[in-house]
């Protein structure tokens, strides 16, 4: 938590989900609410059927009931905001702090209840980017589920037929990116995690970075497989991307493919603890371009060449701090992020390569590989 003379008040489940899991391990159906003191103490407005797994799942919480907060009242069904104003009026809090995405309605009972609200970009709990071993042994396992859905994809498409046309077909029917994300799903959900947006896009879809992809696989033709499934108990994620062709590759994608590893080498070998985030961009960027790949970010929709940042930072949301991008700030020890630079052309796909690595003292360590071979022969 930020050091503050000001509590924080955040509310579950929602775009602040997380970081209310991360402070107190409580995920729920319904919404909470979490106020967290100046000193630190947690405080949790919830109600009564949820009370009891909240005081086992997170004991150090101090546990606010609607019968608690109203007890002089008539029983009624209670707002969250009404809730989280009687909590602060309990705890004679005046002012709070709110992340951006805090919801408006509970933001307005507090200020007509005489609690000021001051918005902050701030994170609520910075050191979510330092992840603890365990927390990098959840992430690990939700990485090793990942490059196991991405050998049973690599296998499928390398055991497909190449019909006339250079359609892939596996036994007898045309393999599409919809069955090899189905195969994929079915990996995952064996493993204990689940998939949402798996992509699997073929030749020109693949220029598109987050098109998820559709129809039928062809031979010859770049197909992006990005898988990044969550843990279904620990909430953690992993990440990972390969780039294959079933057969023969073009000389253009080849090259692609080339400096798309190249990058990678290199963006892996400067992650290390005390190097700016931004410098892992800036060395990426100045790689492609005298590798002779350009970048072009307009017109919208036909951007080219390597218009994403080098990387995310993984834990309990699939894009959090720190990343490897346009911005200030150090890679730290602890630091879970993915390394993932990639060439997008329209016309004729995209190339990217992606490992999710741990920051370690001397540099840093990929959680779980998969070779990066381009070409898929039969066999």
């Amino acid at each position: 938590m930020n050091k503050s003379t000001v509590s924080r008040v955040l509310i579950a489940p929602g775009l602040e989900e997380n970081d209310v899991r991360y402070a107190t391990g409580l995920v729920a159906t319904d919404p909470f609410g979490l106020l967290v003191d100046p000193r630190g103490r947690l405080h949790l407005a919830i109600s009564a059927l949820e009370a009891a797994r909240a005081r086992k799942t997170c004991p150090a919480a101090i546990l606010h009931t609607p019968a608690e907060l109203f007890a002089d009242a008539a029983p009624r069904r209670r707002t969250l905001g009404a809730q989280m104003l009687a909590l602060a009026k309990k705890l004679r809090v005046r002012a709070v702090q709110a992340g951006p995405y805090f919801p408006l309605g509970v933001a307005r009972e507090l200020e007509r209840g005489g609690v000021k609200i001051a918005l902050t970009e701030a994170p609520a709990f910075p050191r979510r980017a330092l992840k603890s071993p365990r927390e990098i042994a959840c992430i690990a396992k939700s990485q090793r589920a990942a490059v196991a859905a991405l050998r049973a994809a690599v296998r499928a498409i390398r055991a497909a037929e190449v019909a006339p046309g250079g359609v892939l077909k596996r036994g007898g029917k045309i393999l599409a990116s919809e069955d090899v994300k189905a195969l994929i799903e079915r990996e995952l959900l064996a493993r204990g995690c689940t998939a949402e947006g798996t992509i699997v896009a073929v030749g020109p879809q693949g220029a598109r970075p987050h098109d998820v992809g559709s129809g039928p696989l062809r031979a010859d033709v770049p197909i992006v497989l990005d898988i990044f499934p969550r843990d279904k108990t620990t909430g953690y994620w992993g990440d990972v991307t390969r780039t294959v062709v079933r057969g023969r590759a073009t000389e253009r994608v080849r090259r692609m493919h080339r400096a798309v590893r190249g990058a990678q080498r290199l963006a892996l070998a400067m992650v290390r603890p005390g190097v700016e985030s931004r410098a892992v961009q800036l060395a990426v960027e100045d790689y492609f371009r005298k590798a002779g790949f350009e970048t072009k970010l307009s017109p919208p929709g036909r951007e080219s060449g390597f218009i994403h940042s080098v990387g995310h930072g993984v834990g309990l949301d699939i894009h959090e701090s720190p990343g490897l991008r346009h911005e200030p700030g150090r890679i730290s020890v602890g630091n879970v992020l993915t390394v993932e630079p990639g060439l997008y052309y329209p016309g004729v796909g995209g190339v990217r390569i992606e490992d999710t690595v741990v920051v370690t003292k001397t540099g840093c360590r990929i959680l779980a590989t998969f070779p990066k071979n381009l070409e898929l022969s039969a066999g």
